[in-house]
């Protein structure tokens, strides 16, 4: 029996246990207070890299201080929260030197295959002794959930630090209070939340720990602006509440500037020179990383002396500067280009391209929006603006002929059409679609199908029936205007985030569309990538290339110049409204309202019986149930066992039709194995009919008749006996009824949950090989290079998650306590009995009428 949260409050005996529990030796978990953070000549080299990500780091954080740590794309600041955390490295201990001076720089190998040297310290102990004592939050909402309900998800840290049971719901309540989402059950499920609450949700985890350090990593990189506000102001309350120290990456500082006492500009210091000027890693993307001694501290103060420090050049260190302080060259205003057509871009010219009519859009046939009118022309910018999961991803794959419309059209005039019979985008074959109309998804591996990036660039211009020669120049030039060129033999997997994205625009560009849709194609830039991806973006109207980019970043519509097309729910109150964007071209689209009531919360089975019991006696009497069949291949034995099933799920609950309902595979499985037995089994007695090699006798038929009873009398028991259990109370119970590792239970419990991402990636993948012009291969020619694709996403995304299961203490030395106890009973053991009895009184049968026929004899 599964025990509810009020059972598991009320277990007073279990916490009096847990807070028993003798600490386990170097390991101390968190105590809530303030601790002060210090890299000590501190540096990582990840395994399978050539050179160190951040070396000889030295910075004082004091207990209660709130930092913002500040510099270039890929200079290493996620490294860094890492390390801070305890995810990578191994202790240093400090060493005499030969003067007798403590030494910390020696470099000793991990459990990783990294090499780590310095040492993080947290207080005064080392990070790897305070398991507990620091929280880090992940850019990624989706990466940090790792079970279906809700509680669950932020009780995992308390459970993986031993505190006892009635804590842990108290700390798990306490939390998502503070995070403004204390009126949502325990038992909500995580896919009803939305971008913002799974952000809130990821945060609540990290407090229940009681951390002294809070690390945030871009926390706010994947929301909308009122996601920000949630996210800033559940922070604020927590740090002002608790005085916790926090340690905050950010490219967008101003939404936090006002709860900052600290900020920490970070750049890289040439080894040939100590004191040659600090270099941005950005712009040196050719440029051997060893060439760079160590990760330096730039600049260090208050925000108001950083951002008004008039020696710092912002622009150059890829930095973002707050809007308050932003000084005229800080400013972001519409760009222009020596060779920018005469016409807004917002308006474009000429006559449209592509047209939707009285277009509904929607999934599975539902539509979220209705009536919807709009046209792209050539030159024109449009920005698809709105909230997360409104809907701006389902008009824009819908746009592009990725994605059916529910209602109404899309139109392709002749111009982008020319010459296809069709105008409707979605009824294009897959090589007409790539010449015309090209999509880059967010996530750049999506779009990936080949080894070498000049593969790349030649995949859509060669599937659309591009003469080779005009192709490569195409490709080379490309190259060229992305800075790619030296990158052409390079497997595209292994280029940098800001590279994988602009590999990904101009291989959309390749096969010279006339449509671009760009999904956030700024997520996650400093200051440095995003200028170039916006200039890259706005040379494109002078091709004549109508764009449409979905994004959140307000710089961005302004930099563009573009047209606003916002998707909201149906009655709130727009964000982008006319008054904040000044003339620029509106449109509105309402949007049925996001779903996010508290949904009931299913039983584990239809049979109250059933759904009473411990979930791993259900399965394991299920396998005690059906197994003993397996010795057996005798129609008496199949039949009594099918008959007895029967009754007992009747006498539980179940009618015969539900029985049939949920089990349906079994009965279009079963008649097919019959038939083969028929056909093909073992001869005996009389022959009943043959022709070539098919010879169906007596005995086949026999054999036959107890194969299709057999099949029904093994599967529906080992169906309905498992159907409904929820894989967090299974793995609770496997855990604590038949003490199987946690590491096994729980890791296998999150590649369940990922496995449900994974699902969306396969199904982007399908869209972007559509959209690349592969969709027209062959069913077996397809699925193997996406299988791959997916193989390597699901490698990058399982360690994106073991690093957030690691970020909550799982996999430490100590014991683990359990937020919701797996409690067995004489219930339980009644239908073990029950269980053993079907399979002996069928081979009883069997035995004492004659007809037991021993498998495979």
């Amino acid at each position: 029996m599964k025990a509810t949260v009020s059972d598991i409050d009320s277990s007073q005996d279990a916490s009096q246990a847990g807070s028993a529990r003798a600490a386990v030796p170097g390991v101390r978990t968190s105590d809530g207070g303030a601790s002060s953070l210090t890299f000590d000549h501190w540096g990582y080299k990840h395994a399978s890299r050539r050179h160190f990500a951040v070396r000889d780091l030295s910075l004082h954080i004091e207990q209660g201080e709130r930092v913002l740590l500040l510099g270039a794309s890929g200079i290493g600041k996620s490294t860094i929260l890492e390390g801070a955390a305890g995810l990578i490295g191994s202790q240093v201990d400090a060493i005499p030197a030969a003067d007798g001076a403590q030494d910390v720089t020696a470099a000793v190998s991990d459990a990783d295959g990294g090499l780590t040297e310095g040492r993080v310290l947290v207080g005064d102990d080392p990070v790897q002794e305070r398991i507990g004592s620091v929280g880090l939050v992940l850019q990624d909402p989706d990466a940090q959930a790792i079970f279906q309900r809700l509680g669950d998800n932020v009780a995992f840290g308390p459970e993986n630090l031993d505190v006892p049971r009635d804590e842990i719901w108290q700390r798990t309540r306490e939390s998502l209070s503070s995070v403004g989402m204390g009126e949502l059950k325990l038992e909500h499920s995580v896919l009803h939340l939305s971008g913002g609450q799974m952000q809130r949700a990821a945060l609540a985890g990290a407090l229940a720990m009681r951390p002294g350090v809070l690390l945030l990593d871009e926390p706010t990189a994947n929301l909308d602006p009122d996601g920000v506000h949630q996210i800033v102001k559940a922070v604020r309350d927590v740090v002002d509440r608790r005085n916790c120290t926090m340690l905050l990456v950010e490219h967008h500082a101003e939404p936090w500037i006002d709860m900052i006492d600290r900020v920490v500009v970070l750049g890289l210091e040439s080894e040939n020179n100590a004191h040659s000027d600090i270099v941005n890693d950005s712009d040196h993307d050719d440029m051997d990383r060893s060439a760079f001694r160590k990760t330096v501290v730039v600049a260090d103060g208050t925000p108001e002396e950083i951002f008004t420090d008039h020696g710092l050049d912002f622009a150059q260190l890829g930095i973002w500067v707050p809007e308050r302080y932003r000084r005229p060259e800080d400013a972001i205003t519409a760009i222009s280009t020596p060779d920018e057509p005469d016409y807004p871009a917002s308006q474009g010219e000429g006559e449209p391209l592509l047209r939707a009519h009285d277009l509904s859009i929607g999934r599975e046939g539902t539509a979220i929006a209705e009536h919807i009118d709009l046209d792209f022309r050539p030159g024109q910018i449009t920005a698809l603006v709105g909230p997360n999961g409104v809907g701006k991803s389902t008009l824009s794959l819908t746009l592009a002929g990725l994605l059916k419309a529910v209602k109404g059209e899309v139109i392709a005039e002749a111009k982008l059409a020319d010459g296809l019979v069709q105008s409707d985008p979605y009824t294009w074959k897959s090589s007409d679609l790539a010449s015309r109309i090209s999509y880059v998804f967010q996530n750049p591996e999506h779009q990936f199908a080949k080894g070498t990036v000049m593969e790349e660039m030649l995949l859509a211009p060669q599937r659309s029936g591009m003469p080779p020669q005009e192709a490569q120049q195409r490709a080379d030039d490309l190259l060229e205007r992305f800075n790619l060129k030296r990158y052409a033999r390079v497997n595209p997997y292994t280029l940098s985030g800001g590279e994988k994205r602009r590999l990904t625009v101009a291989a959309a560009l390749a096969a010279a569309p006339r449509v671009l849709l760009l999904d956030e194609p700024t997520f996650g830039q400093d200051r440095r990538t995003w200028m170039q991806i916006v200039r890259l973006i706005h040379s494109l109207r002078s091709d004549g290339v109508s764009i449409i980019v979905i994004t959140h970043d307000r710089d961005l519509v302004t930099a563009l110049d573009a047209r606003v097309v916002e998707l909201a729910p149906q009655g709130s109150v727009t964000s982008w409204d006319a008054g904040s964007q000044g003339s620029r071209d509106m449109a509105h689209i309402p949007v049925s309202p996001m779903d996010m009531r508290d949904e009931t919360v299913p039983p584990s089975s239809r049979s109250p019986f059933l759904a009473s019991l411990n979930p791993a006696f259900r399965v394991i009497g299920a396998l005690v149930a059906t197994l003993p069949m397996l010795v057996s291949l005798d129609w008496v034995s199949a039949t009594v066992s099918l008959v007895l099933e029967v009754l007992l799920f009747m006498i539980a609950g179940f009618t015969p039709w539900r029985l049939v309902r949920s089990t349906w595979p079994l009965f279009i499985g079963a008649p097919g194995s019959a038939l083969a037995v028929v056909l093909y089994g073992k001869s005996g007695g009389d022959t009943i009919w043959q022709w070539g090699l098919i010879h169906v006798t007596d005995r086949s038929v026999d054999l036959a008749v107890a194969t299709f009873l057999r099949i029904l009398a093994i599967g529906i028991p080992a169906i309905i006996a498992v159907l409904g259990i929820d894989a967090t109370d299974l793995a609770d119970s496997f855990s604590q009824v038949l003490h199987l590792p946690d590491r096994f239970v729980y890791g296998g419990l999150a590649g369940m949950r990922l496995f449900t991402v994974l699902q969306d990636d396969w199904g982007a993948l399908t869209a972007s090989r559509r959209s690349r012009g592969l969709g027209d291969d062959n069913a077996i020619r397809t699925f193997f290079p996406q299988a791959f694709a997916l193989l390597v996403l699901s490698i990058r995304r399982s360690t994106t998650l073991a690093t957030a299961m690691q970020a909550r203490g799982f996999g430490g030395a100590g014991p683990r306590s359990h937020a919701r106890l797996s409690v067995f009973g004489a219930r339980d053991y009644t239908y073990m009995v029950i269980c053993l009895s079907v399979p002996i009184i069928a081979l009883v049968s069997a035995g004492v009428l004659g007809t037991f026929t021993f498998f495979g004899g």
